[in-house]
């Protein structure tokens, strides 16, 4: 009885992740609010992206994978590799991000630090306890992603 009510436990965690992560996608139909475009923020108008629109570019794919991941059937690896996957492209845009980029990679790179250290040695038997951190760091990752997201569009029109 008592390992029903863990299992139970354990799979209302995993559900909570991953409705958290689902909704805060980077959306390309969400415009909340009115922000006039920075005059820094023009997009380029050479034929092929620049380095720091690839890297912002990747960045942007490996958060979507990570938004996708469902624990529920995916499982923890597949949560694990997600973050392995955005910490490697996150690097890459850190390295290379211009000066319009940066604050929108920062922000994605301080909340994924979050996320990492709400994960850390997460495994099946850890998940009830971290499960609200984790669930707070993945809101954080989602908004950070979210405000990425308009400034890659701005900055990188095809990114």
């Amino acid at each position: 009885m008592l390992r029903t009510g863990v299992r139970r436990s354990v799979v209302a965690a995993l559900a909570t992740v991953a409705l958290l992560v689902v909704p805060t996608a980077c959306s390309d139909s969400s415009t909340q609010g009115t922000t006039a475009p920075s005059p820094t923020a023009a997009p380029q108008a050479t034929g092929e992206p620049s380095a720091d629109c690839a890297a912002a570019t990747a960045l942007k794919s490996s958060l979507d994978t990570l938004r996708n991941v469902q624990p529920l059937q995916d499982g923890l690896t597949a949560l694990n590799t997600a973050m392995a996957g955005v910490k490697t492209s996150l690097g890459a845009a850190v390295a290379s991000a211009s000066a319009t980029l940066q604050p929108a990679v920062e922000g994605v790179k301080t909340a994924f630090s979050g996320l990492e250290t709400a994960a850390s040695g997460l495994t099946a038997d850890t998940l009830r306890e971290k499960a609200p951190a984790i669930s707070t760091a993945l809101t954080q990752v989602g908004t950070a992603a979210s405000s990425f997201a308009t400034t890659l569009k701005q900055s990188c029109p095809a990114g």
